[in-house]
């Protein structure tokens, strides 16, 4: 090891931030922190969090949540079969019949008087309000035509002859954690099945906080998978990126020569050797921060190269969590209300590995300083794609310009997108 290199890890050893941060990312009792799950798993973890009897606190919200979810998703599908069972029954349930409504007698199944090859992963029964929502659940996986359309007939031969269901209505809703709410993508068997994201977990973490601190220790599990299934972060989480993210900024030669290690190799390698180096103790100590560092490591080196590479990009237009950055585009800062962008781009991972990349332009009038000016922004981006014009009922639209691309062409087409925006007749006009 060269005296740069070590005089570049003793300063990385005395940040008092390398204390700080391994204390917030201490395990403590959330259980999720320790294990992995597999999809069975990941449905068993839904069924607890769907059954309002169960004992995460939080009554029947986490289905509420679901519906509310659903029903504007299917209304501004534009593959769903209108006269099906699934886009009939959200056409029944509005946002309002949902909040006003209570869902306390539903109860989860994950059988129903079918064999195991033959049924989803989750069935919804609600007998006061008579319904049962069937979820198929995919944690990374991709859902099939013929799988779903198989599922749906086996369900609808069951109805026929069981009474209990006789009634009922239905509807069938297809869960991938690594969908966009608004994909407009030809997705499988999608005029019977309902494809939502995880996003809708959002909500419930957000009001399992507060029941954490009013108390409620079990609405710990509901935050803890929440924030592992969705790019949700809390106010922990938050903090401990922002740390890991300065620590990058100011230790990148330290941490890079630490994270060289392959951590499957690690533990054999201090097994091996005569004399163990300060770095293999230090690294197998802190196994959380070692994985915060690397998760943290391929999103912190993106948001470095672009503001080295994009001119007039500034670190106050740009934020970043372990999966995901933020970016206003250049000159669209002037639409800023105080809050966040109205208008922004947003790259995310496509894969287990972190190698691919989706870039999405998002409007969000929500963070509008006014209707007027949110509609204005929609009509600016609607000469730029589109897809902008689509649903004009919708508060947001995410529209994906690269599904799947690796990270040069990520900086190449974020410059792209950037300079075409810029040049928007109206948005020159605007800023005059």
């Amino acid at each position: 090891m060269d005296k740069f290199t070590r005089d570049a890890l003793e300063a990385f050893y005395t940040d008092s931030r390398v204390v700080e941060l391994c204390e917030l990312l201490r395990t403590g009792d959330e259980v999720l922190d320790v294990i992995g799950l597999s999809e069975n798993q990941h449905s068993d973890i839904l069924a607890w969090l769907l059954d309002p009897r169960e004992g995460h606190g939080q009554g029947d919200q986490i289905l509420r949540d679901l519906l509310i979810a659903a029903t504007i998703s299917s209304r501004t599908s534009d593959s769903l079969d209108r006269r099906g069972m699934t886009s009939r029954f959200f056409a029944e349930w509005s946002a309002s019949r949902i909040r006003t409504t209570s869902f306390g007698s539903a109860f989860v199944a994950r059988e129903l008087g079918m064999k195991a090859k033959e049924r989803v992963d989750l069935f919804v029964i609600d007998p006061q309000n008579k319904f049962v929502l069937l979820i198929e659940n995919k944690a990374g996986m991709h859902h099939s035509s013929q799988q779903l359309d198989t599922y749906k007939k086996n369900f609808e031969d069951i109805t026929q002859g069981n009474a209990n269901l006789r009634g009922y209505d239905c509807a069938f809703i297809a869960l991938d954690r690594y969908l966009l709410d608004d994909d407009d993508r030809e997705l499988p068997a999608a005029r019977s099945w309902l494809h939502l994201g995880y996003d809708w977990l959002k909500v419930s973490a957000n009001r399992a906080i507060m029941h954490m601190e009013r108390g409620n220790t079990a609405a710990r599990l509901v935050v803890s998978y929440c924030n592992r299934q969705t790019d949700w972060e809390s106010p922990q989480e938050k903090k401990a990126i922002e740390i890991a993210s300065g620590l990058h900024h100011d230790h990148r030669k330290a941490i890079d020569y630490l994270l060289a290690m392959s951590i499957r190799r690690i533990e054999a390698e201090w097994l091996g050797s005569t004399k163990p180096t300060v770095e293999l103790l230090f690294m197998l100590q802190n196994r959380s921060l070692e994985s915060l560092l690397r998760e943290t490591q391929g999103m912190a080196s993106v948001v470095s190269t672009l503001l080295t590479r994009l001119p007039g990009l500034r670190s106050d237009l740009l934020d970043h969590g372990r999966g995901w950055i933020e970016i206003c585009p250049t000159g669209w800062d002037r639409y800023f209300n105080g809050d966040w962008w109205p208008v922004y781009l947003r790259i995310t991972y496509t894969d287990k590995e972190r190698s691919r990349f989706r870039i999405v332009l998002v409007w969000n009038s929500h963070y509008a300083r006014s209707e007027s000016e949110a509609e204005h922004l929609r009509d600016l981006l609607s000469e730029y794609n589109p897809q902008f014009l689509k649903h004009g009922e919708a508060t947001r639209r995410w529209v994906i310009l690269d599904h799947d691309i690796g990270l040069s062409d990520v900086f190449q087409r974020v410059a792209e997108i950037f300079r075409d925006l810029s040049t928007l007749p109206t948005l020159a006009e605007a800023g005059r």
